[in-house]
């Protein structure tokens, strides 16, 4: 049987990894599988024409909230072409409320409720040999919806191919590539649908570990493992861990964790890694008690925030937290402290999300409870609930604008830490303040990069700390030179001329210059400069005391911050 599986990824970076599993094991069943990849934000007609390149007897596409309008779109076009050919959808936008979807989009023939590998094969089988449709497909039976066993898990795990024959094109690409280890969730998070299931199903380590040496061989620069929570079961994480941790490579691999459940074993094998060769992402939605209860969450606090700060103290690995704004009993109040509390961990990056009413969970189911009101259509984002106005919640929306901008744009941490202290606010009172002001001076909606931000930045200070603009310039001239190598705006005060003599001397004695950069040697002046500039500041970018301070930035180490004694 052919078939061909279209994925519309919402980037060009990202792969379909659920398709791919799909489209590897019905090829090992003997089918012959074509799979297309586009994004959302490619041309219909010009995926419409790529799809008619094939003609198949099968057209099979992953449904999701970042790519309904789009694919449905695809679907009514290509029905009208290729009327004779089945139409079959799979993925979690579809496959909970299947009665909806035929409504919607009476084209399609036939609906994977669950986890497609399997049946979606049997389901060729089915249509080459004239048999009954399979278990847990969908489809409509003289003008009735026939649910058929409803949702299906793959619960062996072993039978999953290598989702990536064309790894090499994808890494060349410098496409992401996403891998699972398990599947399913224990927990049962009110918003989510991974733990419907209540079962997590694990891929056995050895074939795991055979995966990742591909991925290794084959140069993959990043890794994300989708397991919704990866460290569930330590005798099963950890090996893959230290494996993954022994090896000889430059990739990083992307986990999500509970950081509330990692072990003292597990916290002291996590000091010694690789620099970059784990990056640990932390969903903590929220910090308000009622809200946590709500949502079915139990996290031990204490042991949360003790466990991030000392992954943090490690300085070996990005660590990246999660925050979600319209839940249940949270009011502006309660967020801002939420925030406060995820803010002051001090990670690389705290996301801020925004609620989403998906079908098939119980925060749906309970949305009139809470007087949540959400778009109709996907991504069925939060627009009010009873604690938090449409008015609060765009302004939520503002402000994670802007703090994407500054608090995660890793540009500006020193200079954000010192105008969170100097004015006296905590920090969601102080993000809300730069919010307005930004909002009142015309920078919103507009996206910035570093350097327009850095200009932003200079201005507020300049009008809302006229007293320490002195300092605080100086400070952000810090991070410009430490995160934005080679721009040296004329509106900050730059040293290096003045040092010039000093530098110079500084790299003539070699043997000094090997103290601070153990692999100098000298090659050419316009080399030096570049990849090691070294720049004075009146002040020290952590301490504020002020004085002469030297830095050194060793752009041939990962950008590497050297203090200096001249």
């Amino acid at each position: 049987m052919n078939a061909v599986l279209i994925g519309i990824n919402s980037k060009y970076i990202h792969t379909a990894l659920g398709l791919r599993y799909v489209g590897e094991y019905a090829k090992s069943q003997g089918h012959n599988i074509t799979l297309i990849e586009e994004t959302i934000n490619s041309q219909p007609l010009a995926v419409l024409e790529k799809i008619m390149d094939h003609k198949a007897e099968v057209y099979a596409f992953s449904v999701h909230i970042w790519n309904k309008p789009f694919v449905f779109k695809i679907i009514r076009m290509l029905k009208k072409l290729r009327p004779e050919s089945s139409i079959v959808l799979g993925g979690p936008e579809v496959a909970f409320d299947v009665e909806k979807i035929f409504a919607e989009l009476p084209v399609c023939d036939y609906i994977i409720e669950g986890e497609g590998e399997i049946v979606f094969s049997e389901l060729l089988d089915s249509l080459e040999n004239g048999g009954d449709v399979p278990k847990h497909i969908a489809y409509v039976n003289n003008g009735k919806v026939e649910l058929n066993g409803g949702t299906t898990v793959i619960d062996d795990m072993s039978i999953l191919p290598f989702p990536y024959p064309d790894l090499d094109k994808v890494l060349a690409e410098h496409r992401i590539v996403y891998y699972e280890a398990t599947r399913g969730c224990p927990f049962n998070c009110s918003y989510c649908l991974s733990g419907i299931t209540k079962s997590v199903r694990k891929r056995p380590l050895d074939l795991v570990l055979r995966d990742m040496d591909r991925f290794i061989k084959a140069g993959a620069k990043l890794v994300k493992f989708v397991d919704r929570t990866y460290n569930l079961d330590e005798r099963y994480f950890l090996p893959m861990l230290e494996y993954l941790a022994a090896q000889d490579t430059d990739a990083t691999f992307h986990l999500e964790i509970k950081a509330d459940a990692l072990s003292e074993k597990v916290m002291q094998f996590l000091d010694n890694v690789p620099k970059h060769r784990f990056q640990m992402e932390i969903g903590i939605q929220s910090t308000n008690p009622p809200t946590l209860r709500a949502i079915n969450r139990v996290d031990n606090w204490e042991k949360l925030s003790s466990n991030v700060k000392r992954l943090l103290s490690y300085n070996n690995m990005h660590i990246h937290v999660d925050l979600i704004a319209g839940l249940p009993y949270e009011t502006l109040k309660e967020f801002a402290k939420s925030f406060d509390d995820v803010y002051g961990l001090g990670a690389d990056m705290l996301q801020l999300g925004f609620l989403k009413v998906l079908p098939g969970t119980q925060m749906r189911q309970e949305e009139e409870m809470h007087g949540l009101k959400y778009m109709d259509e996907t991504p069925y984002e939060i627009l009010a609930t009873d604690c938090v106005p449409y008015e609060d919640m765009q302004f939520l929306k503002r402000l994670e604008n802007i703090f994407d901008q500054t608090g995660n744009a890793g540009c500006f941490k020193h200079i954000l830490a010192s105008m969170i202290k100097h004015s006296n606010m905590k920090p969601f009172e102080f993000y809300t303040d730069l919010t307005n002001w930004w909002v009142a001076k015309g920078f919103y909606p507009q996206s910035h990069n570093a350097k327009g931000t850095a200009e932003i930045l200079a201005l507020y200070i300049k009008e809302k700390f006229a007293e320490k603009q002195e300092l605080l310039l100086e400070i952000l001239r810090f991070d410009v030179f430490t995160n934005i190598p080679g721009w040296e705006p004329n509106w900050l005060s730059w040293q290096s001329q003045e040092i010039f003599d000093k530098t110079s001397e500084f790299w003539r004695n070699e043997s000094e210059a090997k103290k601070y950069v153990a692999n100098y040697k000298f090659s050419s002046w316009r080399t030096i400069h570049k990849n090691y500039p070294i720049e004075r500041f009146a002040y020290h970018p952590e301490t504020e005391m002020p004085g002469e301070f030297y830095f050194l930035l060793d752009n041939t180490a990962d950008a590497k911050i050297i203090s200096l004694v001249l």
